[in-house]
Protein backbone atom coordinates (compact mmCIF):
# COMPACT_ATOMS: atom_id res chain seq x y z
CA UNK A 1 0.00 0.00 0.00
CA UNK A 2 2.93 2.31 1.01
CA UNK A 3 4.38 1.58 -2.85
CA UNK A 4 1.03 2.58 -4.27
CA UNK A 5 0.95 5.64 -2.84
CA UNK A 6 3.85 6.54 -3.34
CA UNK A 7 3.95 5.73 -7.21
CA UNK A 8 0.34 7.47 -7.15
CA UNK A 9 2.18 10.59 -5.54
CA UNK A 10 4.64 10.62 -8.33
CA UNK A 11 2.03 9.50 -11.15
CA UNK A 12 0.40 12.84 -9.71
CA UNK A 13 3.60 15.50 -9.92
CA UNK A 14 3.49 14.97 -13.41
CA UNK A 15 0.11 14.39 -14.76
CA UNK A 16 -2.01 17.11 -12.57
CA UNK A 17 0.76 19.78 -14.35
CA UNK A 18 0.61 21.09 -17.72
CA UNK A 19 4.03 19.71 -17.57
CA UNK A 20 3.35 16.58 -18.67
CA UNK A 21 1.87 18.24 -21.86
CA UNK A 22 4.56 19.54 -24.54
CA UNK A 23 2.42 22.87 -25.19
CA UNK A 24 1.68 23.40 -21.43
CA UNK A 25 -1.80 23.88 -21.56
CA UNK A 26 -3.75 20.59 -20.73
CA UNK A 27 -3.18 18.45 -17.86
CA UNK A 28 -3.14 14.70 -18.37
CA UNK A 29 -6.55 14.43 -17.92
CA UNK A 30 -7.45 17.07 -20.47
CA UNK A 31 -5.22 15.26 -23.03
CA UNK A 32 -6.88 12.11 -22.40
CA UNK A 33 -10.24 14.00 -23.54
CA UNK A 34 -8.61 15.82 -26.35
CA UNK A 35 -7.20 12.47 -27.54
CA UNK A 36 -10.96 10.58 -27.19
CA UNK A 37 -13.21 13.53 -28.90
CA UNK A 38 -9.89 13.52 -31.99
CA UNK A 39 -10.42 9.70 -32.13
CA UNK A 40 -14.44 10.18 -32.38
CA UNK A 41 -14.32 12.84 -35.06
CA UNK A 42 -11.14 11.84 -37.10
CA UNK A 43 -11.02 8.65 -36.47
CA UNK A 44 -7.93 8.55 -34.88
CA UNK A 45 -5.00 10.71 -33.36
CA UNK A 46 -1.65 10.90 -33.29
CA UNK A 47 0.79 11.35 -29.22
CA UNK A 48 4.59 12.15 -30.01
CA UNK A 49 6.30 10.97 -26.49
CA UNK A 50 9.83 13.11 -26.17
CA UNK A 51 11.72 14.13 -23.21
CA UNK A 52 12.11 17.91 -22.11
CA UNK A 53 13.44 19.00 -18.81
CA UNK A 54 11.66 21.41 -17.08
CA UNK A 55 12.74 23.38 -14.11
CA UNK A 56 10.84 22.24 -11.06
CA UNK A 57 9.30 18.95 -12.90
CA UNK A 58 11.33 15.93 -12.11
CA UNK A 59 9.85 13.88 -15.15
CA UNK A 60 10.57 15.02 -18.76
CA UNK A 61 7.90 13.05 -20.34
CA UNK A 62 6.08 15.52 -22.86
CA UNK A 63 2.62 14.17 -25.11
CA UNK A 64 2.13 15.97 -28.08
CA UNK A 65 -1.43 15.49 -29.57
CA UNK A 66 -1.11 15.74 -33.53
CA UNK A 67 -4.53 16.04 -35.63
CA UNK A 68 -5.08 12.82 -37.60
CA UNK A 69 -5.14 15.64 -40.96
CA UNK A 70 -1.77 16.43 -40.11
CA UNK A 71 -0.18 12.68 -40.93
CA UNK A 72 -0.16 12.75 -44.43
CA UNK A 73 2.23 11.32 -47.29
CA UNK A 74 5.43 13.83 -47.89
CA UNK A 75 3.71 16.20 -51.04
CA UNK A 76 0.06 14.76 -50.57
CA UNK A 77 0.99 11.35 -52.51
CA UNK A 78 1.24 8.51 -51.53
CA UNK A 79 4.22 5.67 -52.41
CA UNK A 80 3.20 2.09 -52.87
CA UNK A 81 6.69 0.69 -54.27
CA UNK A 82 10.38 1.39 -52.93
CA UNK A 83 11.96 5.09 -53.62
CA UNK A 84 13.61 7.78 -51.97
CA UNK A 85 11.36 10.43 -50.11
CA UNK A 86 12.73 13.79 -48.75
CA UNK A 87 16.06 11.73 -48.58
CA UNK A 88 14.84 9.03 -46.70
CA UNK A 89 15.04 5.15 -48.52
CA UNK A 90 11.43 4.12 -48.07
CA UNK A 91 9.40 0.75 -48.89
CA UNK A 92 5.75 2.05 -48.54
CA UNK A 93 4.17 5.77 -46.89
CA UNK A 94 0.19 5.77 -47.50
CA UNK A 95 -2.05 8.24 -45.89
CA UNK A 96 1.84 9.25 -43.73
CA UNK A 97 1.97 5.45 -42.39
CA UNK A 98 5.56 4.31 -43.59
CA UNK A 99 6.01 0.52 -43.80
CA UNK A 100 8.76 -1.80 -44.45
CA UNK A 101 8.66 -5.00 -47.37
CA UNK A 102 6.79 -7.14 -44.11
CA UNK A 103 4.08 -4.49 -44.03
CA UNK A 104 5.21 -3.10 -39.68
CA UNK A 105 4.85 0.60 -39.43
CA UNK A 106 8.28 2.10 -38.74
CA UNK A 107 7.76 5.73 -38.88
CA UNK A 108 4.85 8.43 -39.33
CA UNK A 109 5.22 11.13 -41.69
CA UNK A 110 3.47 14.61 -40.08
CA UNK A 111 3.07 17.96 -42.44
CA UNK A 112 3.85 21.15 -40.56
CA UNK A 113 1.18 22.62 -40.87
CA UNK A 114 -2.59 21.69 -40.97
CA UNK A 115 -3.35 20.59 -45.10
CA UNK A 116 -6.24 23.05 -45.11
CA UNK A 117 -4.54 25.82 -43.42
CA UNK A 118 -5.36 29.42 -45.06
CA UNK A 119 -2.36 31.15 -43.39
CA UNK A 120 1.01 29.60 -44.63
CA UNK A 121 3.10 31.58 -45.63
CA UNK A 122 5.64 29.10 -46.06
CA UNK A 123 5.70 25.93 -48.04
CA UNK A 124 4.72 22.71 -46.38
CA UNK A 125 7.38 20.43 -44.83
CA UNK A 126 7.40 16.96 -43.31
CA UNK A 127 8.66 15.38 -40.79
CA UNK A 128 9.34 11.85 -40.26
CA UNK A 129 8.59 10.26 -36.43
CA UNK A 130 10.06 6.78 -36.29
CA UNK A 131 7.21 4.70 -34.66
CA UNK A 132 10.34 3.32 -31.94
CA UNK A 133 13.12 4.48 -30.74
CA UNK A 134 16.87 2.99 -32.39
CA UNK A 135 18.25 2.82 -28.84
CA UNK A 136 15.86 2.24 -26.78
CA UNK A 137 13.55 0.36 -28.67
CA UNK A 138 10.73 2.19 -26.92
CA UNK A 139 7.35 3.88 -28.78
CA UNK A 140 7.71 7.54 -29.95
CA UNK A 141 4.45 7.94 -31.28
CA UNK A 142 1.02 6.37 -30.10
CA UNK A 143 -1.61 5.70 -32.78
CA UNK A 144 -4.83 6.12 -30.93
CA UNK A 145 -7.38 4.28 -33.35
CA UNK A 146 -9.83 1.37 -33.15
CA UNK A 147 -9.10 -1.24 -36.41
CA UNK A 148 -12.02 -3.07 -37.73
CA UNK A 149 -10.03 -4.94 -40.22
CA UNK A 150 -6.46 -6.68 -40.83
CA UNK A 151 -4.30 -4.66 -42.71
CA UNK A 152 -6.20 -1.54 -41.44
CA UNK A 153 -3.16 2.00 -41.44
CA UNK A 154 -5.69 4.57 -40.21
CA UNK A 155 -8.94 4.90 -38.15
CA UNK A 156 -12.66 5.38 -39.38
CA UNK A 157 -14.03 8.33 -37.81
CA UNK A 158 -17.53 7.16 -35.97
CA UNK A 159 -19.91 8.89 -37.79
CA UNK A 160 -18.34 7.68 -41.08
CA UNK A 161 -21.07 5.15 -41.82
CA UNK A 162 -23.89 7.62 -41.47
CA UNK A 163 -22.47 9.91 -43.84
CA UNK A 164 -24.11 8.81 -47.03
CA UNK A 165 -27.33 8.53 -45.29
CA UNK A 166 -27.08 12.09 -44.00
CA UNK A 167 -26.09 13.28 -47.34
CA UNK A 168 -29.72 11.25 -48.86
CA UNK A 169 -31.45 13.24 -46.39
CA UNK A 170 -30.26 16.67 -47.02
CA UNK A 171 -30.50 16.01 -50.62
CA UNK A 172 -34.13 15.34 -49.78
CA UNK A 173 -34.88 18.13 -47.95
CA UNK A 174 -33.40 20.69 -50.46
CA UNK A 175 -35.50 19.29 -53.05
CA UNK A 176 -38.78 19.47 -51.08
CA UNK A 177 -37.82 23.01 -49.99
CA UNK A 178 -37.62 24.02 -53.79
CA UNK A 179 -40.78 22.38 -54.52
CA UNK A 180 -42.72 24.31 -51.37
CA UNK A 181 -40.94 27.48 -53.11
CA UNK A 182 -41.85 26.80 -56.84
CA UNK A 183 -45.50 26.12 -55.73
CA UNK A 184 -45.75 29.40 -53.70
CA UNK A 185 -44.65 31.53 -56.52
CA UNK A 186 -46.53 30.27 -59.16
CA UNK A 187 -50.43 30.86 -58.58
CA UNK A 188 -53.09 30.66 -60.77
CA UNK A 189 -55.90 33.36 -61.53
CA UNK A 190 -58.91 32.66 -62.99
CA UNK A 191 -61.43 34.84 -64.53
CA UNK A 192 -64.90 34.87 -64.92
CA UNK A 193 -65.45 36.38 -68.81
Amino acid sequence: EGLQAQILREFSLWANSTDCDADRIDTFCGLQQLAFMSYLMNGDVFAVLSMKPRPRQPYDLRVRLIEADRVCSPNYRDRLSPGTVLGYKVQSVVQGVETDADGEVIAYWIAGQHPRSFTRLRPQDWKRVEAYGANSGMRNILHIMNRERAGQRRGVPILAPALETLKQMERYAEAETTAALLGAIFTVFVKKG
